[in-house]
């Protein structure tokens, strides 16, 4: 989701801590960390940008309220404010450490909660947050980059500290002040690219050449290498090796053709893809393969042509 927090609010941000801010600089701190790199649930599909946390042990599960997700276009280090808010999760704990950020546009969104603790007199104290933001969609050939704030029990009380809110649209407004923690460093930057579109042999060819077949498919923006992979008829899903590979780097758009020169047996059937990637990036991982290193485009197959007929006897 997200939020627009007003300049003083940026101020404000920057100086708390983790796990609760507005602490003093002997309470424990624990900085958020996460790895980002695209996930492929099948062949075929548009990816997600997938963020994978390593959650610290502070603050407890108990003190946390929620997780508030940002992301910048092309810009590595960015302000947690409204404008770059995607998502917010009220929950202690991500499932699995996990957080998908989908490509379709969300919005506009809002949300509230309110939430309590036992400040340090013994007494039950309450908060609340509320949060408009839109989410845009992903755009092919785009990097982005990714923060992770939380909402947790304020290790001290609020004070005379104001509600971080604006007027604007994306807004956060929470109170206490404090109750947002220190946000993340940024990820590493994640080009979001699409896999790659084939073009030939069409799905279901036949009476293909048993010694030259040439594969040709659409470049992906963002992209600037690919896999060509081919698998016998035993292993449709492509989930052990291939029968043939080459890896293709192109920076530039367009169509792409390789020409595979090989003794492919008469009359069978064979499956092909292409993968992609980024070079420099974290590897896209592949949710239904368990596989890490490519893009990939759905799965085709083709025929071989049948062998000659043996010559008549004499």
């Amino acid at each position: 989701m997200r939020n627009a927090l007003s300049l003083m609010a940026v101020a404000v941000a920057l100086a708390m801590i983790l796990g609760g801010c507005g602490g003093t600089d002997d309470e424990p701190q624990q900085q958020i960390t996460q790895w980002a790199y695209l996930h492929q649930q099948m062949p075929g599909d548009a990816p997600t940008i997938r963020l994978q946390l390593e959650q610290p042990s502070i603050p407890l599960e108990d003190q946390i309220f929620g997780w508030l997700f940002y992301r910048s276009a092309d810009q590595r280090y960015f302000s947690l404010i409204a404008a770059n808010l995607v998502d917010v999760i009220f929950e202690s704990r991500l499932s699995g450490g996990i957080w998908d950020d989908a490509a379709p546009a969300r919005g506009p969104i809002e949300l509230s909660r309110e939430f309590t603790w036992i400040g340090p007199g013994g007494d039950e104290e309450t908060g609340s947050i509320d949060v408009e933001f839109i989410d845009p969609a992903l755009q092919p050939g785009v990097t982005y980059y990714h923060r992770v704030q939380r909402l947790v029990e304020p290790m001290r009380r609020a004070g005379s500290g104001a509600p971080i809110a604006t007027s604007q649209v994306p807004t956060i407004d929470v109170d206490p002040w404090n109750a947002l923690s220190q946000g993340s460093n940024p990820t590493a930057g994640v080009t979001y690219i699409l896999p790659p579109v084939q073009q030939s042999p069409s799905d279901g060819a036949v009476n293909q050449s048993t010694v030259s077949i040439t594969f040709s498919w659409s470049s992906t923006l963002g992209a600037n290498e690919y896999v060509l992979q081919v698998f016998t008829e035993t292993d449709p899903d492509g989930m052990r090796n291939p029968r043939y590979q080459e890896i293709v780097r192109q920076d530039f758009g367009g169509t792409i053709s390789r020409t595979i020169t090989d003794s492919f047996s008469p009359g069978q059937r064979f499956y092909w893809r292409v993968g992609a990637r980024r070079s420099g990036e974290a590897q896209p991982v592949n949710g239904m393969l368990a596989q890490r290193g490519w893009l990939y485009s759905s799965m085709r197959t083709f025929v071989t042509a049948q062998a000659p007929p043996s010559p008549p006897g004499n």
